[in-house]
């Protein structure tokens, strides 16, 4: 226990007697054998307060930027993204990307979005993430509240584990999820019974980003590629 206590005793030590963040940060990666990007971001900021362990000293050194942290296993970390800093006006966010607080609808994540469909109006609805649905998915009856006219959508088939069903397919004008949005962004629309009350935010939309999820903490990151 006491060599454990010095141990920790001395990495603290070492992380703050650096000058700045962003040397407090590469020593904290190289000592534990993470890549870290987006160092530049931090500019001048000074050093702060060591952790005793780094997950907590990421949390407290970066408790005003927005970050991703990738963990291939509890515990250890793989990589650490840092966006830019929390409250960034909007044009810094829609460049260096978009962090939403998802809520968790069993075992998935779900998100708010705003659709703009052909009629130009815009409706913010509830999607669960799903990066096995191709496009994004709605049910029957909101195509017309989309402003959907037949001669906007083409027939074509689904493969389900309820088998093989048809759809409509149509392309929204766009679609915004905090800070990030795509244009044409192509939808299938589903007989409402077969959707159950679920609605999909699939790849159509999901393929124009670099897409992290935080299961711990409920956060989508969608980063610029």
């Amino acid at each position: 226990m006491r060599v454990l206590a010095l141990l920790i005793i001395g990495f603290v030590a070492n992380l703050q007697a650096a000058d700045s963040l962003q040397d407090q940060l590469r020593e904290l990666a190289a000592e534990h054998d993470f890549t870290i990007e987006g160092l530049g971001r931090l500019g001048d900021a000074p050093a702060g307060h060591a952790e005793r362990t780094p997950q907590a000293t990421l949390r407290h050194l970066l408790q005003g930027y927005n970050y991703v942290v990738i963990q291939s296993r509890p515990n250890v970390i793989d990589k650490v993204r840092i966006i830019s800093t929390r409250g960034a006006n909007p044009k810094e966010a829609a460049a260096n990307g978009s962090f939403v607080q998802t809520r968790k609808n069993g075992a998935h994540h779900q998100v708010d979005a705003a659709l703009v469909g052909p009629n130009s109006v815009t409706r913010t609805l509830p999607l669960m993430i799903d990066t096995g649905a191709t496009t994004l998915v709605l049910p029957d009856s909101m195509m017309s509240e989309l402003g959907f006219t037949p001669s906007d959508l083409q027939d074509a088939t689904s493969q389900t584990a309820s088998g093989t069903i048809s759809v409509k397919i149509g392309k929204l004008r766009s679609v915004k999820i905090g800070a990030a949005s795509a244009e044409n962004v192509e939808v299938s629309f589903i007989p409402d019974h077969q959707l159950r009350g679920h609605q999909l935010l699939g790849m159509s939309f999901l393929q124009r980003f670099k897409m992290t999820i935080d299961d711990a903490n409920n956060e989508l990151a969608l980063l610029p590629k």
